[in-house]
């Protein structure tokens, strides 16, 4: 009984130590720095110097903003990094104006490693992205790259002038001064790039199914539906001159395209001029998800809560004071 006890004493000693190091983790102080580089939009994209360092000012009083969220503000359990990350070649599409750039937070959580010492993690961390200039959405389900067509949630909402949300949590930041920033494709120009992709089928057969299918579905639609907005939905073309099918009237999302008339060509190419970015603003929901986490670190499992901590307290004040960086 002696030595079961002795046993007892010393695992519980161990888990109350345990406990202890990630208590004193958490409460680790950490630094923020910015992993500069200017040159993160490709040199196929034309832009000077001059304007690569300009528009990295720009990411400053951004990332500035963020940082003063109360999570960044007061670093403690990681340490907090910004990299900036290149949009490959979105810069070329004949639409875009101004620099496109992913703005990655990492949070770089403080842990033992096996020599007992107090290390950051530095591959791969944890990490949330605001993107700039970058007109079509990474959360877009559906990308035509000829056309640049991609589809957009039906449920949006204008939360006040210049910031918009689509499915409660994929935020849009604009200027809402300029026109529209996004315009729908309509059935007809939907069809057409249905067409054009059927058309390289390499198998004969194949290639005459599809055509009789597509010529089905075109004939199919009226005149007037032919001008109307499409949607992701329907046939072999996947397009549908409405948002529903069989008494479901809300199931495809609609097929849109960047507005050329919306970037004001006027501001010099470092400006930001649109931004997106996800962020759930359902708090209780985050708790539960910070909560769940915490017990899961506590079993020394996962790669720490930081993210979920800065998640949970980036709100609308974190979000207008980013929209008042459009334009600049």
């Amino acid at each position: 009984m002696k030595i079961i006890a002795v046993f007892a004493l010393i695992l519980a000693t161990a888990i109350n130590c345990g406990a202890q190091d990630i208590t004193e983790l958490a409460e680790r102080p950490g630094t923020f720095e910015i992993l500069s580089r200017t040159n993160y939009a490709s040199s196929e994209c034309g832009f000077t110097q001059t304007e690569m360092s300009a528009n990295f000012e720009r990411l400053k009083d951004i990332i500035a903003v963020v940082r003063q969220n109360p999570v960044m503000s007061d670093i403690k359990g990681f340490m907090g990094r910004a990299r900036l990350h290149t949009m490959s070649m979105t810069c070329k599409r004949e639409v875009w104006y101004g620099v496109p750039v992913r703005v990655a937070f990492e949070f770089s959580t403080f842990f033992y490693n096996k020599e007992g010492k107090v290390v950051f993690n530095t591959i791969e961390p944890p990490s949330w992205s605001l993107y700039t200039n970058d007109f079509i959405p990474g959360w877009s389900d559906f990308q035509d790259a000829a056309h640049s067509y991609f589809t957009m949630p039906l449920r949006k909402k204008t939360i006040e002038p210049g910031i918009d949300v689509y499915d409660g949590e994929c935020w849009v930041l604009y200027n809402p001064d300029r026109p529209p920033y996004w315009i729908p494709v309509t059935v007809e120009e939907a069809f057409q790039a249905a067409r054009e992709f059927a058309a390289k089928e390499k198998d004969e057969i194949a290639a005459s199914y599809n055509k009789q299918f597509l010529d089905a579905e075109w004939a199919a639609f009226s005149k007037e539906d032919l001008k109307k907005p499409a949607y992701f939905g329907g046939g072999l073309s996947r397009v549908s001159a409405s948002p529903g099918y069989d008494g479901q009237d809300s199931i495809f999302p609609q097929i849109m395209k960047v507005n050329p008339a919306y970037p004001d060509r006027t501001l010099p190419r470092s400006a930001i001029q649109f931004m997106w970015f996800t962020s759930v603003q359902n708090k209780q929901y985050m708790k539960k998800q910070l909560d769940e986490c915490r017990e899961y670190w506590k079993k020394e499992s996962g790669s720490g809560c930081d993210i979920a901590r800065f998640e949970l307290s980036f709100g609308m004040t974190d979000i207008r004071n980013l929209a008042q960086q459009i334009g600049k």
